[in-house]
């Protein structure tokens, strides 16, 4: 058995589920991965499953055991809703947990972990878009949906319509055009669309994202206005919870998180900080440098009471040395680049 109570944090996401332990006295223990945690895709019960596996795994070989764990907090996708948090609770007792649990949706991980104190806003541009406060007195708000402007989804279609519409004449000339035939193999962009109609032929994000961000950083107009559209879509989530919140005077520090902005070169954070200064020029910008399961890690700290700035850089410090989370980032990006 452990001799202290243990703490952990879960990142559950669409494809992977991770989980870090540490025990009271802030030191990492135990790390462990498993697959996708989110209940709209699995269901909530095998969700909860994953998310059990996946710490169970965390406690080989730390010489703790389930009962040993005090308190957790997980960021889950998927848990979009308030009636999300019980019906996840919920499945998760009912798979075993008996500690203190505290959930909340995934984007609201890099808030916690990117920031200096642990609050502030967060814009997560994915799949889709997701933008979160989290306030010092605990208040937090969330929204974000795949039909909201700025997500990859919306940028896969935007691609999409203007190399149509620079074959068939109805758009401006594109460089966009001539890059996807060159990878789709096909000689014009109307055997292009033939094959999206007739044949079934699905343009993968793999394909088209790293394909945009490409062509923009040549200087392509017509690919320069798409990231710039959805960088400005992205900047108008975060100032519309500055205005809500009414943070115009305040040094609030927003982080923008996610693969659209991490994974694309400069400019889409270039347009969301430019953006943001216009129209809060005391806020600080921030672009995404830290894997999301240490926000959790750091709210499972907060919940139990254990936290503080200097225990939190040991820690950080000590998994760095281990290179736990540069194992994990390797096989995610991998991951990303197949698909």
């Amino acid at each position: 058995m452990a001799t202290t109570p243990l703490i952990v944090g879960v990142d559950g996401g669409n494809t992977k589920t991770l989980a870090l332990i540490c025990d009271f006295k802030c030191r990492p223990v135990g790390i462990g991965r498993g697959g996708s945690s989110n209940w709209e895709i699995q269901g909530t019960e095998p969700a909860a499953d994953v998310i059990a596996h996946t710490v169970r795994r965390a406690l080989e070989g730390t010489g703790g055991a389930w009962d040993d764990i005090h308190c957790a907090h997980m960021g889950l996708a998927g848990v979009d809703w308030p009636e999300d948090v019980p019906r996840m609770e919920s499945a998760l007792r009912e798979v075993g947990w008996k500690c203190e649990l505290s959930l909340e949706n995934d984007a609201f991980s890099a808030i916690r972990v990117c920031t200096t104190t642990g609050y502030g806003i967060g814009v997560t541009a994915g799949t889709g878009v997701a933008s979160g406060i989290v306030r010092p007195d605990g208040e937090k708000f969330f929204y974000g949906a795949y039909t909201d402007l700025g997500g990859g989804w919306e940028i896969n279609q935007a691609v999409v319509h203007a190399i149509v519409r620079s074959g068939d004449g109805r758009g401006e000339h594109t460089a966009l055009a001539p890059a996807l035939l060159g990878v789709s193999g096909h000689a014009t962009v109307n055997d292009l669309v033939y094959d999206m109609h007739r044949r079934n032929l699905t343009l993968e994000s793999r394909v088209l994202r790293p394909l945009l961000f490409s062509v923009a950083a040549q200087g392509d107009p017509v690919a320069v206005r798409i990231v710039t559209s959805f960088g400005r879509q992205l900047a108008l989530c975060a100032i519309n919870l500055i205005r809500r919140y009414r943070l115009e005077e305040e040094e609030v520090e927003v982080v923008a998180a996610g693969t659209l902005f991490m994974r694309t070169g400069p400019l889409l954070f270039d347009v969301f900080r430019a953006r943001l200064s216009e129209a809060a020029p005391r806020a600080r910008p921030i672009l995404a440098d830290c894997p999301p399961l240490m926000g959790a890690v750091r709210g499972a700290l907060m919940l139990s009471g254990k936290y503080s700035p200097e225990a939190w850089k040991r820690m950080n410090d000590e998994i760095d040395e281990r290179g736990w989370l540069r194992e994990f980032s390797a096989v995610e990006a991998k991951e990303s680049d197949n698909g």
